[in-house]
């Protein structure tokens, strides 16, 4: 057994782990925040590791050499058996979970599921159907999942919320989100005006994906596909025939010990990027992207929310921009990209001092990388009927203790690195690689590994039927191991850090793969 003493919700907890990760009792103590709040202190508990989203897992490792060649073995869990697997969450080394289901698109997906996982056989010890949206006709469209310093995990999917015990898998407790929103009533004029009484559309309404405060309160942001399409998972963004016709956000904070609505807000317009978390100079701040590039920032306090107003940065100036993924806290700075849906123009990397909205930089690190003519050719209608530029479906990564940010460009085929200095953005290293997915920093400062996967230069992104994934000096870029090739990854996810020097590759037609760096004898 092993003690822990973790602040949960403004209140202490105690409770005891077992060796295989589960809640053996809790009672009030005196308060522990723990390493990484209101995360459970395991390796990953949450989607991005913390609520800043920096994607960095310094606690895993990578098994192989810095200096020689290495190998990358492998262990496939049975076909099909975790449908459109998307992130993992841990206990510890020997309690795995994984969440899926919820990319409606993919074969065998039919809504969202939690299942808990042996790490070492890839076998379900226990799996949960949490909803089947092929009987109810909602929109199948990934939220996530994490686990909580209360030791519980938390999915959401669709418009609700799921409390699941780690242990068995039961349902604890199952909130319906809100569904009550104001349609959009003058498509395709902008800017975008809306209904002043509110319409039910729970059938398009997706929440996607889970961020909380310091404190534990859950933050959670709406998005929806179009009112009538019937399109499943992220295809409905993309390709239903009217995607802007979609209502304003909201933005709730859920108190995770009731499972009630604290506050409800609708945002000015539709936001497509997830919410992002960091307690600045003592005040909690939830940043967002609304339209386009508009990054703006509510203060929240005791569960409410605040719009700072002092706060406004300006948009990136430059024309041909589509809406970008979440932003990252980069210490000091708030740092994204522009064009997570195809886009006309070439894509902008920009930083905004978190004390100052003034102070903006911005670097458009791609604009000579030419497109392949196979993917300019498959690209030629994709940015609303116009040849698309420039592509970059995920958010970006920051490493706070190297100074380093990383971002990706699909259509030019290239990853690279970025650093700030007192001028601007500056790119550091740049290499050929294609990807859908976020990358993911494991390892220690010093040996900072970045991991991602590589769709073969034959296949065509977000088509492609084939990945690898491939290992990098996080510092250099410098190639250190490939792995064979696997099956798809689930387009939008990420390669997820695990225990044991391993890593886990979720593919979207539901074969989970573990694979273990290791150098070559």
């Amino acid at each position: 057994m092993i003690g822990m003493r973790r602040l949960f919700f403004g209140v202490a907890v105690a409770f005891t782990v077992s060796s295989s990760g589960f809640l053996q009792h809790a009672q009030a103590d005196e308060a522990f925040p723990g390493p990484n709040p209101p995360w459970y202190p395991s390796l990953q508990a949450f989607e991005h590791y913390d609520s800043g989203r920096s994607h960095v897992f310094s606690k895993a490792r990578f098994g192989g050499s810095f200096f020689s060649r290495n190998e990358v073995p492998e262990l496939r869990s049975a076909s099909g058996a975790y449908p459109s697997g998307y992130n993992m969450s841990y206990l510890n080394e020997g309690a795995a979970y994984i969440q899926g289901g919820s990319y409606g698109n993919y074969k065998n997906s039919i809504g969202p599921f939690v299942a808990r996982v042996n790490p070492k056989t890839l076998k379900s010890v226990w799996y949960k159907q949490l909803a089947d949206t092929t009987k109810t006709g909602d929109w199948d469209y990934p939220g996530a999942m994490a686990i909580m310093n209360d030791g519980n995990i938390y999915v959401v999917s669709g418009y609700r919320l799921y409390k699941v015990d780690p242990a068995t898998g039961k349902v604890i407790a199952n909130l319906k989100l809100p569904t009550l929103v104001y349609m959009r009533n003058n498509y395709p004029v902008t800017p975008a005006t809306y209904d002043t009484t509110p319409t039910e559309n729970a059938p398009n309404t997706a929440y996607n994906g889970i961020n909380a405060l310091p404190d534990g309160t859950i933050v959670l942001k709406s998005l929806y596909r179009q009112a009538g399409c019937t399109l499943q998972g992220p295809s409905a963004i993309l390709d239903c025939p009217e995607t802007r016709d979609v209502p304003a956000s909201i933005l709730i904070t859920v108190n995770p010990r009731t499972m009630k609505v604290i506050d409800n807000i609708t945002l000015p317009a539709f936001a497509g990027a997830r919410p992002t978390i960091t307690n600045y100079r003592g005040v909690d701040y939830v940043y967002l992207l609304e339209s386009t590039s508009n990054v703006v920032r509510y203060a929240v306090r005791r569960g409410k929310f605040s719009l700072d107003t002092s706060w406004q940065p300006d948009p990136v100036p430059y024309a041909g921009q589509t809406t970008g993924g979440s932003v990252i806290v980069f210490g000091e700075w708030i740092v994204g990209a522009t064009n997570s849906v195809p886009a006309t123009g070439a894509l902008t990397v920009f930083a905004i001092k978190q004390n100052n909205a003034s102070k903006v930089f911005l670097l458009q690190p791609y604009i000579d990388d030419p497109i392949p003519p196979v993917l300019k050719k498959a690209f030629a209608t994709a940015a609303g009927g116009q040849q698309a530029v420039s592509w970059a479906g995920m958010s970006l990564e920051a490493d706070v203790e190297n100074g380093l940010f990383y971002g990706v460009e699909t259509l030019a085929r290239k990853i690279a690195a970025f650093r700030l200095t007192d001028t601007g953005i500056e790119t550091v290293w740049k290499k050929d690689q294609t990807t859908t997915e976020w990358a993911t920093l494991i390892g220690p400062a010093k040996k900072r590994v970045w991991v991602g996967t590589d769709i073969p230069v034959d296949e065509i992104p977000g088509y492609n039927k084939t990945d690898r994934v491939v290992f990098r000096d996080a510092v250099t870029g410098r190639l250190l191991a490939v792995s064979g090739k696997l099956p798809f990854m689930t387009q939008g996810s990420a390669v997820q850090p695990g225990y044991g020097d391993s890593v886990f590759f979720p593919g979207g037609e539901g074969t989970l793969v573990k694979l273990t760096p290791l150098p070559v004898e």
